[in-house]
């Protein structure tokens, strides 16, 4: 009888254990995807889009790309209508009073495409989640704003 007990615990020890590694390679495989996300599909070689606006080393490639961007965010409910007030700003600087519909920066704007100067700044918003997609365009509206002096 002690004999069966003994067994059934050290079977029930490794249970437990193995349980433990695959809960721990779970939470590695959630980190890799979190990661991704960040990434945002840009070729940054992993630069993640959150720490690449909040460096201040993010530059816009273009304002009519920023425009359609902006237009992105508050359609997907990530922005909402006092994002108004960097849209205008900068469509004011572009010198346009309405949104440059027929401009292909704008374009991939509207579809979440943020573009950057640098070759390794082009960020897939689309590809963010709800939380990461919202935190992402209340910066770039932020760097909207800032990049007009607003």
């Amino acid at each position: 009888m002690d004999t069966r007990f003994k067994t059934l615990a050290l079977a029930g020890l490794f249970g437990l254990m193995s349980i433990g590694q695959a809960q721990a390679s779970s939470l590695d495989s959630m980190k890799d995807q979190a990661g991704d996300m960040l990434s945002g599909g840009g070729s940054g070689g992993g630069t993640s889009l959150l720490s690449t606006l909040s460096s201040g080393s993010f530059n816009p490639g273009s304002l009519t790309n920023l425009t359609g961007v902006i237009s992105y965010c508050q359609e997907n409910g990530y922005l909402g209508s006092t994002a108004d007030v960097a849209k205008n700003q900068v469509m004011e600087q572009l010198g346009v009073s309405s949104e440059p519909t027929d401009d292909s920066d704008y374009q991939q704007g509207l579809s979440g495409i943020l573009q950057g100067e640098g070759e390794d700044q082009t960020f897939n918003l689309a590809s963010l989640g709800d939380q990461v997609g919202e935190k992402a365009c209340g910066m770039v509206a932020d760097k909207a704003m800032s990049f007009v002096g607003g």
